[in-house]
């Protein structure tokens, strides 16, 4: 597989591929493996040193006190001289001023650092110096009172993935001209980028005779942590009253730069007072001490400017990134360097309930992403095409359009991966025979989800000819950060078996897209799927929610005349259900037969042996293996205690024929759960599958819903469609009839289905097995096509329409099990939420339209009675 991405002009590691299908592997099937997967990763896990994150934090907060200590002597020696030796690291700008208060405090607190911790990385900001035995003090780690979090408390990290970042004086400038109240001693502790402990000393506290050391911790993706203070009779973060009077509004704190793009990300915080201040760390502290309730910082800050400020604000409840909304990366070996070259906009816990327009953090970045004159912070990144200006206006998506270490995506990047695809791995550099000038990611064509975010590239390549020479005009960039998502982070917690099988799902998608073989094959057989530019795969074996991952795609665009559908027309289900049905026809195992010829064996058919190791042994999501066991077990309770009452009024109107027979559902479903799911799911890896169902494997999209259909109008295609299908994350193994259920279920809008105009009356009941009727004569003509069979009709007599109809039913009724013991409780399902979802795009239809959910639960009321009856 690596190979073959790597002959098409893939990027993707071989390290990142086997690693992630590593964890696919461990994952699944979980009832025969998952346990030995965890034993496995533990055992790993544990031949690492860790450290305890409280003891780690308690040892920095008494460093910070010997920084203070070394801070106020050289205050004192200058009160007695009048004189303080200083220079300036750059002799143009007055906040370089470098003192021996800050080499003398880096010296104490790194040598008693390393001292305590011997192992540890600490990047700090005054120049390395050989450790000194006489200041290589033990420091104490039980100062920090956690207790009152236990997971705080027994919390631990690989000692590896834990870097300190230490500015010893923040503040010098102030220091120099006597402004001691703005002085702070930074200590911050980045776990994988992320602040999570800080320690902020104050050498000359207001209204104290001696240092006060605030600290906070906070976990990562952590709306809040725990707080406190030392010295000076502190015992938390000191209250202090605001810096201004202006009761109308937000209070900005922000440094005394003229930049222009600060000027204008503190236009788009409209504040009632903009007050300055010295010190990154005292801006920050001012909003986690309620001072203040919105930051903004220059472009010259540093990581160890911003690390122990981000874990003492995010520890009392605020939020920091940088001016358009992306997290900082505290990690030295990001790109860009330990600069945080985009600005920094830190929010308060209360800012949204202080803005007169209730505007939180994500509002105030968004504001600041739309600004014509920011857009210039990213010019070095995405070119001069977007770089400020009038044209172009509207808000961008640059905060997604991010690799996966933080910077913003490189036009560069992006240029190089399309051409060495569509040109061959050597048209790179001065040969490459196009180039991108540059790119603009609009935020019209961004998506954010619960488990991903993604966002159209609009490409300006150099010179006229590109698009003759076939270069997009559009990319489509899919990025998954798990511990920045917080449904991710949420499952972590509730639901890790549903969290490694997204991680697996991320594989999946790249393994599949990164067979040119398959793909070409299906784009023959007239189902366009896209392009695979680029694929950067990091799993995190031992911490899954760690996990990150990255597609560059060819795009679907808009301007190209494809659209996405709330839900699908009649003409447009039956278009994407012939999409389906020649995607299935493809895989199965006669049309394989045919393509090696009666002296070959299926097994070295090349289409079937590129695709079967790189997607899920069985294919959909909502397979029982891939969801919890409970679901087979709690159908009954949750229909009678939970939908039952939710739409007992949307029952009586609208499927009065079913009376008493409704309140049995979940009852009878329960029944034949387990039974339907092995019959819908038979390809599992132990599983032996059954004769009947041989002939029937095939390759299935596993997620057919709406939004990952993309439809063109083309009068020459089927329906009058052209289809192309997005989101291959749960690809795999099944039959083809699961798919084709799926588009009915989720995809449809009601008059697909046999609803009249009003979505209420049911006027032509046979409409779904019209449509089934429409899916099995396409894959009968497709697989005559493929060889399978000498004819459509032959095909029919092997591949039946009644057996079909059998896997269908069976397939709704397993659908229908995850609907209402897991997507319905999770989403609260109501006539109520339908209503106020219903213009989603991404939601599917029966949590969506009334109409559509009442439609699923006649159909599982039907073929429960069929089967009853059989």
């Amino acid at each position: 597989r690596v190979v073959a991405m790597a002959a098409r002009g893939t990027s993707m590691s071989a390290q990142g591929f086997l690693a992630t299908r590593a964890v696919c592997s461990r994952i699944y099937p979980r009832r025969a493996h998952a346990s030995h997967a965890r034993r496995v990763v533990a055992m790993a896990a544990a031949t690492e040193p860790r450290t305890s994150i409280a003891e780690l934090l308690s040892s920095c907060v008494d460093a910070a006190r010997k920084g203070c200590d070394e801070i106020r002597a050289v205050q004192e020696r200058r009160a007695a001289s009048g004189a303080l030796a200083s220079t300036r690291k750059d002799a143009d700008d007055p906040r370089s001023a470098l003192t021996e208060a800050d080499t003398n405090a880096q010296r104490a607190i790194v040598n008693a650092l390393k001292a305590t911790w011997p192992t540890l990385n600490i990047v700090g900001e005054e120049e390395d110096e050989p450790l000194d035995p006489s200041l290589a003090r033990q420091l104490k780690k039980d100062v920090c009172d956690v207790s009152s979090s236990p997971p705080i408390a027994s919390w631990t990290e690989p000692t590896s993935s834990l870097t300190v970042f230490v500015d010893p004086v923040d503040g010098t400038r102030e220091f120099v001209e006597g402004r001691l109240e703005a002085v702070q001693c930074l200590i911050g502790v980045a776990f994988r980028g992320r602040a999570v402990g800080g320690v902020v000393g104050l050498p000359f506290p207001e209204n104290a005779e001696e240092p006060i050391i605030v600290w906070g911790v906070a976990q990562p993706g952590a709306t809040s942590g725990v707080s406190g203070a030392i010295g000076g009779g502190a015992t938390d973060v000191p209250q202090r009253a605001r810096l201004s009077d202006a009761n109308d509004g937000l209070i900005c704190v922000t440094g005394d730069s003229k930049n222009e793009s600060l000027a204008a990300a503190r236009e788009s915080v409209r504040a009632a007072a903009d007050v300055v201040i010295g010190g990154a760390g005292n801006k920050i502290l001012a909003l986690a001490d309620g001072r203040a309730d919105v930051a903004l910082m220059h472009f010259g800050t540093s990581l160890w400017d911003t690390c122990a400020p981000e874990a003492v604000l995010r520890a009392r409840g605020g939020k920091i990134t940088d001016l358009l909304g992306a997290p900082l990366v505290h990690d030295p070996s990001r790109p860009g360097g330990l600069i945080n070259d985009l600005g920094v906009l830190a929010t308060s816990a209360n800012a949204s309930k202080i803005d007169p327009d209730g505007r939180d953090h994500a509002a105030l970045a968004a504001t600041m992403r739309a600004d014509p004159r920011l857009r210039t912070l990213l010019k070095r990144y995405v070119g001069e095409v977007d770089s400020g200006g009038s044209e172009g206006a509207g808000a961008r998506a640059s905060d997604i359009a991010r690799c996966l270490r933080g910077a913003p995506v490189a036009a560069s990047w992006v240029g190089e991966r399309i051409v060495s695809t569509l040109c061959g791995e050597t048209a790179d550099g001065e040969d490459a025979p196009f180039t991108l000038a540059g790119y603009v990611a609009p935020e019209e064509g961004a998506f954010r989800g619960l488990m991903s975010d993604a966002c159209r590239l609009e490409l300006h390549w150099e010179g006229g000819d590109a698009a003759s020479g076939g270069m997009p005009a559009t990319a489509f960039y899919k990025k998954v950060v798990l511990g920045d998502l917080d449904h991710a982070r949420t499952k972590a917690k509730t639901a890790p078996l549903k969290l490694s099988r997204d991680v697996g799902s991320a594989a999946v998608e790249a393994g599949f897209l990164a067979c040119p073989s398959v793909l070409a094959a299906l784009n023959d057989a007239g189902v366009r799927v896209p392009r695979c530019f680029d694929a950067d795969l990091r799993p995190c074996d031992d911490d899954l929610i760690e996990s990150k991952f990255a597609l560059l795609l060819e795009d679907f665009a808009p301007a190209q005349g494809w659209k996405q559908e709330r839900l699908l027309t009649p003409s447009q289900a039956r278009a994407s259900l012939t999409a389906l049905a020649k995607m299935h026809a493809t895989f199965m195992p006669a049309a394989a037969a045919a393509r090696v010829g009666v002296d070959g064996d299926v097994g070295e058919d090349e289409l079937l042996s590129a695709v079967t190791g790189a997607v899920w042994p069985s294919g959909a999501y909502w397979q029982p293996d891939m969801q919890p066991a409970e679901q087979m077990t709690t159908l009954k309770s949750i229909w009678n205690d939970t939908h039952l009452p939710a739409f007992k009024d949307a029952f009586k109107e609208r499927l009065p024929e079913l009376g008493a027979d409704v309140d049995t559902i979940g009852e009878r479903l329960q029944d034949v759960a387990v039974d339907v799911g092995a019959a819908s799911h038979p390809f599992g890896p132990g599983q032996a599958v059954p004769e009947w169902a041989q002939k029937w494997k095939t390759l299935i999209h596993g997620d057919a819903k709406s939004a990952n259909i993309f439809l063109r109008e083309d009068a020459s295609a089927p329906e009058g469609w052209e289809v192309g299908l997005i989101d291959f994350q749960w690809m795999g193994f099944g039959l083809g009839a699961v798919d084709a259920a799926h588009v009915l279920l989720a995809s449809v809008d009601p008059q697909t289905l046999g609803y009249a105009a009003d979505d209420i009356a049911h006027t032509d009941p046979d409409a779904p097995v019209k449509l089934m009727d429409h899916y099995h004569v396409q894959l009968c003509e497709a697989l005559a096509a493929n060889g399978a069979a000498a004819s459509a009709e032959e095909a029919a007599n092997i591949w039946t329409r009644e057996e079909t109809q059998r896997q269908y039913e069976a397939a709704v009724l397993d659908f229908c099990r995850v609907i209402f013991a897991y997507q319905w409780v999770r989403v609260k399902a109501s006539p109520q939420s339908l209503k106020e979802n219903e213009s989603s795009m991404n939601k599917n239809s029966y949590n969506k339209s009334i109409a559509n959910a009442m439609w699923v639960v006649k159909e599982c009321d039907a073929v429960l009675k069929k089967r009853a009856a059989a």
